[in-house]
């Protein structure tokens, strides 16, 4: 679980430096924050000893639920 709790995390922190810098249309800067929040939730290091009392694999449900929801942000409004 850790490992693919680390490959997430560097997934989401990379595609948000790189949305943030690189990739400009309307709502870049909200889906760069989302990813780099995902990537502050899957990263195992600043977790390890669960300071707000959070286990990891509900926070790595959380970022994976983030993930998952992206399509749902990028559907245009009407």
């Amino acid at each position: 679980m850790a490992v693919i709790a680390w490959v997430v995390s560097f997934m989401a922190l990379l595609g948000g430096l790189a949305l943030r810098q690189d990739v400009p249309f309307r709502h870049a800067d909200e889906i760069a924050n989302g990813l780099l929040f995902a990537a502050f939730l899957a990263c195992p290091l600043l977790w390890r000893d669960n300071p707000l009392g959070v286990p990891g694999k509900s926070r790595f449900m959380l970022c994976l639920a983030m993930i998952l929801a992206l399509p749902l942000v990028l559907m245009p409004g009407r």
